[in-house]
């Protein structure tokens, strides 16, 4: 499976250096699409809004939290187990680090 590659920064379509969108993946792929799972507010995809985290909800606690990631994680193809790491909450940012295993027993780190 591939998917569009996005920038680092701006979480954009990434163009390559000869104007092509370019491409992810294995794990590449599978470690952005699980970024881009977990980055969905709860309600925000139009077709699905049981889709999500609710991370507007200031009374959800981390364990519900972790609950929620770990269940949008899980939803994308590929992704056998996942297990979230709360390394930073300051200024209204969390910071986490994902660590997923695919299907073949590898592990892939999200946002380390």
């Amino acid at each position: 499976m591939k998917t569009l590659a996005l920038t680092n920064n701006e979480w954009d379509l990434y163009v390559d250096d000869f104007g092509n969108l370019a491409i992810k993946d294995n794990n590449d792929r599978l470690a952005q699409d699980v970024a881009s799972s977990v980055r969905v507010w709860l309600g925000e995809c139009p077709f699905d809004t049981e889709r999500g985290v609710d991370y507007g909800s200031p009374d959800t606690n981390r364990d519900e939290l972790k609950l929620q990631i770990n269940e949008q994680a899980g939803l994308v193809e590929g992704v056998n187990e996942s297990m979230v790491v709360f390394d930073e909450f300051k200024d209204r940012t969390l910071k986490t680090t994902i660590y997923v295993t695919n299907e073949n027993g590898e592990q892939v780190i999200v946002g380390e």
